[in-house]
């Protein structure tokens, strides 16, 4: 009669210890296939040249091809929810940059909330912006240009790539917090912004210190400031928001990658190690410089906290300032 509660109890824990080494199994046999980046902008852009170079890299440690997917429109929203709806088995992941956590404050509607839909993976790059102005505005730092908008409030105008992006919220933030009247003017895209300043047709621009250093360099435009902590490699004479007095304003144009909540934290783990990989890589690392990208590897968890607070710092601005996306 023992015997039989004895070969039950045998059973129970050979099915227990079945079911604990389902996980490590199918974290060793991830990925099974092809892995697809989903690239959330048009070919040639900053999204797209980075999760080339990086999948590139990536498919070498993971085995599989890792092949990026232009699927543009709707300021990356297309994408962003393309995204949200993919299978959660971590073979496609998504490209983000910060209209990833600004679009739902102000986009109405969306099919995809950035923090519940997904589970990030970690931080790519990091992209430092400028203040710059036309050479004939009077005014050789953002001390002065606060001085001069406050003696000329609603006649500055500041360009950006367009409305309700990182570089519009950044400079509505600005506004906030010097507590001056200046205009949003925006465009499509980084360069006609810059291009209108360089012809004068508005004083003043908000853009990737990338985008301004050649015409920086000809005495094109004059950069005030950078939004990062630290100076920029690529303008190490212009000084930071912080060293002006606004380090509330500091901010970099970021980019990273997520999955669908779904994923199993083991495959999370898996890309994040080999995206760290691409980015310590001294030839992947050159290639980012030239595009003027830093690599920007965190860990899973970093990441996910950076785009809580993100999300929220954001959000605040949004609302404050009452920006719209059109």
């Amino acid at each position: 009669m023992p015997a039989k509660p004895m070969t039950a109890r045998l059973a129970a824990a050979f099915l227990l210890s079945l079911a604990a080494l389902v996980g490590p199994v199918r974290a060793q046999s991830f990925p099974s296939k092809p892995i697809h980046i989903i690239v959330p902008f048009p070919p040639g852009g900053a999204a797209d040249v980075t999760s080339r170079i990086l999948g590139e890299h990536m498919a070498k440690g993971l085995g599989q091809p890792v092949i990026a997917e232009n699927r543009p429109g709707a300021g990356a929203v297309i994408g962003y929810e393309l995204g949200a709806r993919a299978a959660g088995d971590g073979h496609t992941l998504l490209v983000v940059f910060p209209s990833f956590v600004i679009n739902p404050s102000v986009k109405p509607g969306l099919k995809y909330d950035p923090l519940k839909d997904f589970r990030a993976v970690g931080q790519t790059i990091s992209v430092p912006m400028v203040f710059a102005v036309n050479p004939s505005v009077p005014v050789k730092s953002l001390e002065e240009l606060v001085a001069l908008a406050r003696a000329n409030p609603g006649t500055i105008a500041y360009g950006t790539p367009g409305a309700g992006t990182t570089h519009h919220v950044i400079g509505e933030l600005f506004r906030l917090t010097a507590k001056i009247n200046i205009v949003h003017a925006p465009f499509q895209g980084g360069g006609p912004a810059i291009t209108a300043a360089v012809g004068g047709h508005i004083p003043m621009v908000l853009a990737n210190v990338s985008e301004v250093v050649s015409f920086a360099k000809g005495g094109k435009m004059r950069p005030l400031a950078v939004t990062t902590a630290e100076r920029a490699e690529a303008m190490p004479e212009v000084p930071t928001v912080r060293e002006a007095g606004y380090r509330e304003v500091e901010s970099t144009n970021w980019s990273g990658l997520v999955v669908p909540a779904a994923t199993l934290p083991a495959a999370i783990a898996r890309l994040n190690a080999e995206l760290g990989q691409a980015l310590r890589n001294a030839e992947v690392r050159e290639k980012l410089k030239t595009y003027g990208m830093s690599p920007a590897p965190t860990t899973p968890q970093e990441f996910d906290a950076f785009l809580q607070s993100e999300s929220a710092r954001y959000g605040k601005v949004v609302r404050e300032a009452g920006i719209k996306a059109d």
